[in-house]
C-alpha cells in the first residue's frame, strides 16, 4: 500500500521465516480471505499478528468450520472498498450459488488480483494424470479459465455474475494475477476477456453490460443506500454523469466519491423529494452541472408495516408523500427538460406492491397502486413524443437497508423471507432500460406471479396473502415499535445490501430459483424414467429342454 503497510491476500501456511521476510517490506496491516476456500491458514497468521485486520468475502464468518477455527473476521467486503483502501483499491464482488469471491484491483499499477475465477496451470509442470484432469477442467495455460464445476455455478449466477465479469474487464487491467497458474503479465485486459469469454460471449445482456453510458446525464433519488446506491455505482462504472439525491447529504458525498473512483462523474445534492421546490432545484443543478438530463430515476421510497390503525397518521401521510408525491415532484421537474431536449427517459421504481396489495402495509400499497396509475397516465400523455419514455419497474423483495429505514408498528420482528433479490439486480434493470426503454418491467418471477394471480384470481390471492401474513406475524419474535427513517433520516443503513442474504446464508433469489428449477426438472426426469421402466412388460422366460 502507499502507506508502506502490507495487505496479505490469501496467505499460504504461516512460518516465522516467511513473516520476517514479508515484514522487511513493511508492517502487515491486513489479512484477506478473498473467497470461501482461501482462508485455511488465516487463523495461524491472526494468532501471530493479533492487531492485523482480517477482511473476508461475505458469508465466510457464518460457516461452521470457520467458527470452529476461532478466526475473527473484522469486516465482510462488498463492491465498495473500505475507506482506508478506496484511494488505491477497487473491489468487485462475484457471487453464484455456493461460491463468492472478491476481486481486488490496484489502481496505481493497474493490476487485478483474482483467486479462483481464472486458473491457468502450466501443463509441463504437471504429471500425466493431473495434466489430463486439468485439461478436462479447462484450466491449462495458455487458455486457462475457471474450472468446469465453477463455470457451471457461475452460469447459475446468471446476470449478476455476467455483470461482475463485465466490471472486471471494464477495469482494463494491464496485469492479472491469480492463485493458480501463470499470471497474465502483459495484455491483461485482452487475456481476461478471453478467459471470461465463456460467461460473456453470445449473451445479448452481457453485450449491453459491456457498452458504456459515457456522456449520459442521470439523476437518481434515494441514492444514499440500497437500490439507489447500487444504481449509482453501476452507472458510474459505465462512465455516466450522475446527480445523486437523498436527505443524507453526508452519505451522498461518500457515494459520489466512490462513483468518481469507478470512472463516472458525480455530484451530491441533499434533497427531500417531498419538497417540490427542492426537487426543482435538483433539476436545475443537474442542468447547470451537466447541460441537461437524459435519465431521471425516481427511486426514493419508504413504508409503514403494521395494522393501519396502530400507526400514527403522520407515518401514513409521509409514506404517500415520499412514494407517490415525491415521484410526481420528480416527473414535474424532469419532464420540461425532456420536452425541451425532445428526448429523455423517466424511470419510476414501483414494486410488486403496485400489482398486488400487501396486508399490513396499507399506505405503502396505496402509494404504489397510485404510482403505477400515474406512470401509465404519463405514458399516454407523452405517446406523441417518440423519444421520451416512461418506464415502470416492479421489483420483488430486495435485500436492502429499506427494512431498517421503514417504520414497523407491528410489535413483531420483520423477516423478508428466503426469496430476496440483490439491489444490483434492480440496478442492472435500470441500466438495461436506459439502453432499451420498456413500459413495465418486473424484477423477479414473484413480481410477475403477483401481477398475474391478482388479475386472474383477486379474491383467492387476497385471502392467501392475508392468511400468510397473519400466520407469519403470529410466529415472529416480539420487537420494539419504530418509526425508522420515515419522518427523519437516521444514521443506520448506508450500504447497498441490507445484509439479509448473508445472515441467512442464502444465495440471491435469482440463483435460488435456478437451483430449484434444475432440481425440479431433474426430479421430474427421474420420475418419468422410473415410470417408463416400471411400465415395460417383464421379459418372458424361455423354456429350456
Amino acid at each position: 500500500m502507499a502507506s508502506g503497510e502490507l495487505l496479505l491476500h490469501s496467505p499460504i501456511r504461516f512460518s516465522d521465516a516467511l513473516r520476517e521476510e514479508l515484514e522487511r517490506l513493511g508492517p502487515i496491516k491486513y489479512l484477506l480471505a478473498p473467497n470461501v476456500a482461501h482462508w485455511m491458514f488465516l487463523p495461524d497468521w491472526q494468532a501471530a499478528l493479533p492487531n492485523a485486520h482480517v477482511y473476508a468475502v461475505p458469508g465466510l464468518s457464518e460457516r461452521q468450520q470457520v467458527r470452529r477455527s476461532g478466526l475473527r473476521i473484522d469486516r465482510e467486503l462488498t463492491d465498495v472498498a473500505p475507506d482506508e483502501w478506496s484511494e488505491e483499491l477497487q473491489l468487485v464482488l462475484i457471487t453464484a450459488p455456493l461460491f463468492s469471491e472478491v476481486a481486488v484491483f490496484h489502481r496505481p499499477s493497474r493490476t487485478l488480483v483474482l483467486t479462483d475465477l481464472v486458473q491457468n496451470l502450466a501443463p509441463e509442470g504437471l504429471g500425466v494424470l493431473p495434466r489430463m484432469a486439468a485439461r478436462l477442467l479447462g484450466i491449462t495455460a495458455p487458455d486457462g479459465k475457471a474450472p468446469a464445476y465453477l463455470r457451471w455455478l457461475l452460469r447459475l449466477g446468471g446476470r449478476a455474475a455476467q455483470l461482475a465479469a463485465a466490471r472486471l474487464i471494464a477495469l482494463a487491467p494491464e496485469r492479472v494475477i491469480f492463485a493458480h497458474g501463470r499470471w497474465f503479465e502483459t495484455g491483461g485486459t485482452t487475456q481476461l476477456r478471453r478467459a471470461l469469454g465463456w460467461l460473456l460471449d453470445g449473451s445479448p445482456e452481457a453485450r449491453r453490460l459491456m457498452r458504456d453510458l459515457r456522456g449520459k446525464r442521470v439523476v437518481i433519488t434515494g441514492a444514499s443506500s440500497g437500490i439507489g446506491r447500487a444504481t449509482a455505482l453501476a452507472l458510474a462504472r459505465e462512465g455516466a454523469s450522475l446527480v445523486l439525491a437523498a436527505r443524507r447529504e453526508n452519505v451522498l458525498k461518500d457515494v459520489a466519491a466512490e462513483c468518481e473512483t469507478l470512472g463516472g462523474q458525480a455530484i451530491a445534492v441533499g434533497t427531500d423529494v417531498t419538497d417540490a421546490d427542492a426537487v426543482r432545484r435538483l433539476a436545475e443543478q443537474a442542468v447547470q452541472s451537466f447541460g441537461g438530463i437524459d435519465v431521471w430515476i425516481n427511486n426514493a421510497g419508504t413504508g409503514v408495516f403494521g395494522a393501519y390503525q396502530d400507526a400514527d397518521l403522520a407515518l401514513h401521510r409521509k409514506t404517500i408523500e415520499v412514494n407517490l408525491l415525491g415521484t410526481m415532484n420528480g416527473a414535474y421537474a424532469a419532464l420540461p427538460v425532456f420536452l425541451r431536449q425532445r428526448r429523455g427517459t423517466l424511470i419510476n421504481n414501483i414494486s410488486l406492491g403496485g400489482w398486488a396489495p400487501t396486508p399490513f402495509a396499507a399506505a405503502y400499497t396505496a402509494s404504489k397502486f397510485g404510482l403505477r396509475g400515474f406512470s401509465a397516465s404519463l405514458r399516454q400523455e407523452l405517446a406523441a413524443h417518440q423519444d421520451i419514455h416512461v418506464c415502470s419497474v416492479f421489483p420483488a423483495m430486495v435485500d436492502t437497508p429499506g427494512f431498517v429505514h421503514g417504520a414497523n408498528v407491528s410489535g413483531r420482528n420483520l423477516d423478508p423471507g428466503p426469496l430476496l433479490y440483490r439491489p444490483e439486480d434492480v440496478a442492472e434493470t435500470f441500466v438495461q432500460l436506459i439502453h432499451a426503454p420498456r413500459d413495465e418491467v418486473a424484477v423477479g418471477w414473484p413480481a410477475r406471479l403477483g401481477q398475474i394471480s391478482y388479475a386472474l384470481a383477486r379474491l383467492p390471492t387476497e385471502r392467501l396473502m392475508s392468511t400468510t401474513f397473519r400466520f407469519l406475524l403470529s410466529r415472529a419474535k416480539v420487537a420494539p415499535r419504530s418509526s425508522g427513517a420515515v419522518l427523519a433520516p437516521i444514521a443506520a443503513g448506508t450500504a447497498v445490501s441490507g445484509g439479509w442474504l448473508g445472515r441467512k446464508k442464502l444465495p440471491p433469489a435469482g440463483q435460488l430459483s435456478k437451483i430449484g428449477l434444475a432440481v425440479g426438472l431433474g426430479g421430474l426426469a427421474l420420475m418419468l424414467i422410473a415410470r417408463s421402466r416400471s411400465g415395460r412388460p417383464a421379459p418372458r422366460a424361455r423354456a429350456h429342454r
